[in-house]
C-alpha cells in the first residue's frame, strides 16, 4: 500500500514538472537570436525573456514587446525620432521560423545558436564598417560622382554644388543625408562598390 502511494506521488510529480516543463519551452520558443533569411550580412536580432517581460534587441536599440500566447506572436514599437513604427513578430509553425511585420516590410527570419550569433556579429562588423563609404566615388552607368568624407565621428556627402552631413543606420548599414527634396541613401553593394537609393551604382575611384 505504502509502496503503491510513493509510486502515485512520484508519477504525480513527474507529471507535473513535465507538464510545466512543456508551458515553459512552449513560451520561450521565441527566446535565442535570430537573421533575416538568406541574407549574408544581417544584424543579429536577439529576443529575451526576464521574468514575464520580453525584449527585441540588437547592438543599437532594446524594446520591450508584448506576448501573445494564444497567437504565438511579440508587439513592440521602434522609436524613429518622433515616430513610432510598430512592429509585429510571428512565429511559425517551425519555431526556427518567424516572421517580422512593419507598416512597409515583411521579414522572414530563422533562428540560430548563440556561437553562430556571435560569429555573424563579426561578420558584419568587418563587412559593414561606415568607414568603407569614405572616399572619391563615380556612377558605373552615367556621368555623376560624389564624395564622402568623415570629420570627427560624422560623415558628409560631398559634391560640387554642396555638402550635407549624413547618418548612419547601423541596422539597415545604411548612410544617408536629406537633400531637402528627398532621403539619398548609399547601401554596400561589393568590394568596391555602392548603390544610392537600391538603385544607382557607384564605384570607389580613391580613398
Amino acid at each position: 500500500m505504502k509502496t503503491t502511494t510513493i509510486s502515485k506521488t512520484i508519477f504525480t510529480a513527474l507529471t507535473l514538472f513535465l507538464f510545466f516543463s512543456c508551458i515553459r519551452a512552449g513560451d520561450n520558443k521565441f527566446v535565442g537570436y535570430w537573421v533575416i533569411a538568406g541574407h549574408d550580412y544581417a544584424e543579429v536580432v536577439e529576443i529575451k525573456q526576464i521574468d514575464s517581460v520580453y525584449y527585441v534587441k540588437n547592438r543599437d536599440f532594446e524594446l520591450p514587446a508584448v506576448y501573445d500566447k494564444p497567437n504565438s506572436t511579440l508587439t513592440s514599437a521602434l522609436i524613429v525620432e518622433s515616430d513610432s513604427v510598430p512592429i509585429l513578430l510571428v512565429l511559425s509553425e517551425d519555431p526556427k521560423k518567424m516572421t517580422m511585420h512593419t507598416e512597409k516590410h515583411v521579414l522572414n527570419y530563422v533562428k540560430i545558436s548563440k556561437s553562430e550569433a556571435e560569429k555573424q556579429e563579426k561578420k558584419v562588423d568587418q563587412y559593414c564598417n561606415p568607414d568603407f563609404f569614405i572616399g572619391r566615388w563615380e556612377r558605373v552607368d552615367m556621368e555623376g560622382n560624389h564624395e564622402i568624407k568623415k570629420e570627427g565621428d560624422t560623415y558628409y556627402y560631398v559634391t560640387n554644388r554642396y555638402t550635407k552631413k549624413m547618418s548612419y543606420n547601423a541596422f539597415n548599414h545604411i548612410l544617408s543625408c536629406d537633400l531637402g527634396v528627398g532621403i539619398l541613401t548609399f547601401q554596400r553593394s561589393g568590394e568596391n562598390e555602392i548603390k544610392a537609393f537600391g538603385i544607382n551604382t557607384y564605384r570607389k575611384v580613391s580613398p
